[in-house]
């Protein structure tokens, strides 16, 4: 029996949508619009609407996120119906407590009225109606044992992986989770290709744009016929109610705690050729990696503002939640931050599975996008992450129907448009990429990275990020002969029932007419309706009674996949039981051999160990692991974050003394030349490794997602060549900072090609990536201070003073030393005096603001300290560099 909801009256059908413009020409049920129509039109009109949002938005937010929709009609109005509309109300709500009863929750006389004055349905006093929702309280509760117990681990590795420095085990967990993600939904694209991205087995840019311009149709399709549905007075399809939105809201929170956090490691100083590719040649060096990186890693910048704070993703989602009073609050009443335990407000065991599963792998593809690593996937899955999903536009609309500010959703909306958006910059960066490889390394050698990108797309295509995804309702006709809606499943999402399924199916309809009223005491629902709906003997069909078996068969506690024993369902008609009797021998072992079915002969942990090795069988040999057989130098820079964990005392053992200028207009001094020949065998690895000091504050994008994030945002930014100012007036860059044209790709100068230019006018050779670098240093005190400089970035906010202090060092005595320009072109020498005034200026800004920021005397001093001991360090070691 499909669940029907009274439909609103004729008037309620004529009511506007909400939209603030006509879109019926468009979406008119008559027209026939062409492909080209609805590829180009629709999403534009899509874009406009978020647009004129979040112009409106961004004028009312200087104050508060919070806003108020006056121009937006209220939805959720509950004016006192007219004297003659009386009659049809009682009707109803004589109805509604029949439905409310058998759940447990009965309506009274005060109850609110269902329609408004003019007709329109108030769709969250509808009990039917909220009961088609999952309830967000319990989806713990709903789900399997094995998947609580995920969830409870994958809480534990989030918690590391946000506070990483502290945890540098976390980084071998985090290997061992993202391979057996891989496997979970490459077993599923694998047995069924055809709608996913392994269904281009050789790749062509053609057949890339082609599959992603369908996908991106299906989601504006998809939309389309839901405004039509809305505009015809159906009911929302995301959020029953306002405190629904909130729940889901807050469940939804640790994914977007992470926001782009896919692409934390996509971009540094070990940055080379991929793995598994053949050993670099001297024309193969890996200009070509550092070149895509930077594509992806424009996008990660712009997620996280950019530098300016108040468009951090992060930072804006923290804001709502704290709007809405939802997740757990500080005793200052604010969000508590994501790398927090329980910042969500819930227990261990409390939350929504799929959720943890989606946002842990987020952490763990960021934590190993280098090259070294799994480069290609994260190329791939940033690509997916930034299409436009359907359940994306949806929620959108209804946040603001319900009044909640809607402002994180619809930046998405417009920042990842796949014109000159994310979503471009994500297909861009595959593009050149491949047909890069494909170029210096051959056909073969790209297919294999093709395959690789395949699976960092289906990863994220595979990992559901939202608690729950829209329903779809469809206008029917009921029994009385009234307009309703009924709940819609396609049907070509429901799998032939097995044989046990049929002979279930038998089984429980034989029973139905027994069992009639029998279960109306019972509160318990199973997927929206009540035991008693489910074998209502009159409407029980070979349909209904599959669709009841699969939704009794996620019910936990029961049915426990594979372990009859376990299941509540099987110790019921058991002795003791409260349903003993009702089923025979034969009958209840029907169910245990059910029961069994759905997880394999040895229950749910089959699936996962039968998974196995379904990543490495379709891409192939496994990437390399660095670092396994080097020195320790190089294993430090292969792997940044396995620090030899001293102590933070002992590494700056050897630092200057902190006695020093009390200001930072005392602290700076201009650089004393030398002159004479550069040595830069000497002056290179420290020079890149300069570079990368605070490459690793991303890694925790909620401890980024403050003023200190938001500063050395500013320079990564002017160090990687991106250009570190800017003004509130600036909108993010999107494709204008990497270029559109495949053939002559914009070239973005840092810091780090820079270096590269000087080894080359010098006439020595440019190094693949930094671990053949430091394999080459010989001189002692060289390799010393370059352990000493990756000790402390593995330690980047407890450092981070140092860290800090040893950049305006270098910034000023070795970025900044005219001996080192001199050896650079014309342009590249206007390029590096760029960068310093850039790269002194955000780092000046930074120090003050920090220093001001720390709340006693004894914590500004001690932060002052940290920054002049870097300070001299880089100071004394840049004069002897250079002398």
């Amino acid at each position: 029996m499909n669940r029907t909801i009274p439909l609103p009256t004729a008037a309620a059908e004529a009511a506007a949508s909400g939209l603030s413009f006509d879109m019926s020409v468009i979406f008119s049920p008559t027209s026939h619009p062409s492909p080209y129509v609805l590829g180009l039109v629709i999403p534009l009109c899509i874009i406009a609407f978020i647009a004129r949002s979040l112009a409106n938005h961004q004028r009312k937010r200087q104050s508060s996120l919070s806003l108020r929709y006056d121009d937006h009609e209220d939805d959720n109005s509950s004016e006192k119906a007219p004297e003659t509309e009386k009659q049809v109300l009682k009707s109803q709500l004589s109805e509604l407590r029949s439905v409310a009863a058998s759940q447990g929750n009965p309506v009274t006389d005060t109850a609110a009225p269902t329609h408004t004055a003019s007709g329109k349905k108030i769709w969250e006093n509808d009990p039917a109606y909220v009961a088609c929702f999952p309830d967000l309280t319990k989806v713990a509760q709903e789900s399997s044992e094995q998947e609580v117990e995920q969830m409870k681990a994958d809480k534990v590795l989030y918690y590391k992986l946000q506070n990483l420095e502290d945890h540098p085990d976390a980084i071998e967990q985090a290997r061992e989770r993202l391979m057996g993600l891989f496997d979970h939904v490459l077993a599923s694209a694998t047995a069924d290709p055809s709608s996913t991205i392994l269904s281009i087995p050789t790749y062509t840019s053609s057949a890339l744009q082609s599959f992603l311009t369908q996908a991106h149709m299906s989601s504006t399709s998809r939309y389309e016929a839901y405004l039509a549905r809305r505009k015809q007075g159906g009911p929302r399809e995301m959020f029953p109610t306002r405190e629904y939105a909130k729940e889901w809201l807050r469940l939804a929170g640790v994914v977007k705690y992470v926001d782009g956090g896919w692409l934390s490691g996509v971009l540094d100083i070990a940055s080379g050729r991929a793995a598994g590719l053949a050993p670099a040649t001297a024309e193969g060096s890996g200009s070509l990696e550092r070149q895509v990186g930077k594509m992806a890693w424009q996008v990660i910048s712009e997620e996280f503002g950019d530098g300016d704070l108040t468009k951090n993703h992060v930072y804006v989602y923290e804001r709502l939640l704290e709007s809405l009073g939802v997740g757990a609050v500080d005793a200052a009443g604010r969000a508590v931050p994501g790398y927090e335990r329980g910042f969500d407000g819930l227990p261990d065991d409390q939350g929504a599975p799929r959720c943890w599963q989606a946002a842990v792998a987020q952490q763990c593809i960021g934590l190993l996008a280098s090259t070294r690593e799994f480069f290609p996937e994260a190329i791939g899955f940033n690509m997916a992450y930034e299409a436009l999903p359907y359940h994306l536009l949806v929620t959108t609309r209804e946040l603001r129907e319900l009044q909640i500010d809607d402002y994180y959703f619809a930046l998405h909306v417009t920042i990842d448009n796949a014109d000159s958006g994310h979503a471009a910059i994500a297909r861009v960066a595959v593009e050149r990429y491949l047909e890069g490889v494909r170029k210096r390394d051959g056909q073969e050698a790209m297919e294999k990275m093709w395959r690789r990108v395949q699976a960092g797309y289906q990863l994220a295509e595979g990992l559901p990020t939202t608690p729950c995804s829209p329903k779809q309702f469809k206008p029917a006709v009921g029994k009385d002969g009234l307009s309703t809606w009924t709940l819609h499943v396609p049907a070509s999402t429901i799998p032939e029932a097995t044989d046990v399924e049929k002979r279930l199916v038998g089984l429980l309809g034989r029973k139905t007419f027994a069992a009639e009223k029998m279960h109306c005491p019972s509160r318990m629902t199973i997927q929206g309706k009540t035991i008693e709906e489910w074998l209502e003997p009159h409407t029980w069909t070979a349909e209904k009674g599959l669709g009841f078996v699969r939704a009794l068969g996620e019910k936990r506690p029961w049915v426990y996949h594979g372990d009859p024993a376990k299941s509540r369902l099987v110790k019921e008609l058991e002795w003791g039981g409260r349903m003993f009797g009702a089923f025979s021998r034969a009958e209840t072992e029907l169910v245990r051999v059910w029961v069994r079915s759905l997880g394999g002969e040895t229950g749910d942990a089959a699936k996962v160990d039968k998974l196995a090795g379904t990543y490495e069988g379709f891409v192939g040999e496994l990437p390399s692991r660095a670092g396994s057989a080097l020195d320790p130098l190089v294993q430090l820079v292969a792997n940044p974050l396995r620090a030899t964990r001293k102590s933070l005392s002992d590494i700056l053992r050897r630092f200057p003394s902190t006695d020093g200028p009390a200001t930072i207009d005392d602290l700076l001094e201009s650089p004393s030349e030398t002159t004479g020949a550069i040595h830069m065998h000497k002056v290179l690895p420290v020079w890149l490794i300069s570079t990368s000091l605070l490459e690793l504050f991303p890694f925790s994008p909620t401890k980024f997602a403050t003023p200190l994030g938001s500063s050395v945002l500013r320079l990564l930014r002017t160090q990687l060549g991106f250009g570190a100012l800017h003004s509130i007036e600036d909108i993010c860059a999107g494709m204008d900072d990497v270029g559109h044209d495949l053939d002559t790709p914009q070239d973005i100068v840092g810091l780090w090609e820079l270096a590269e230019e000087a080894c080359r006018r010098q006439g020595m050779a440019v190094p693949s990536d930094i671990v053949e670098l430091v394999e080459s240093i010989q001189d002692e005190r060289v390799r010393t201070f370059s352990v000493e400089l990756l000790e402390l970035r593995t330690r980047p906010y407890a450092a981070q003073a140092q860290l800090l202090g040893l950049t305006l060092g270098f910034t000023d005595h070795l970025h900044g030393s005219q001996r080192i320009a001199s050896v650079l072109s014309g342009k590249s020498q206007q390029t590096l005096e760029r960068i310093v005034k850039e790269e002194k200026a955000a780092v000046v800004d930074c120090i003050e603001y920090q220093t001001k920021y720390r709340q006693t005397q004894e914590e500004r001093d001690d932060w002052w300290k940290g920054v002049v001991m870097g300070y001299r360090m880089a100071q004394r070691e840049s004069a002897w560099l250079l002398a």
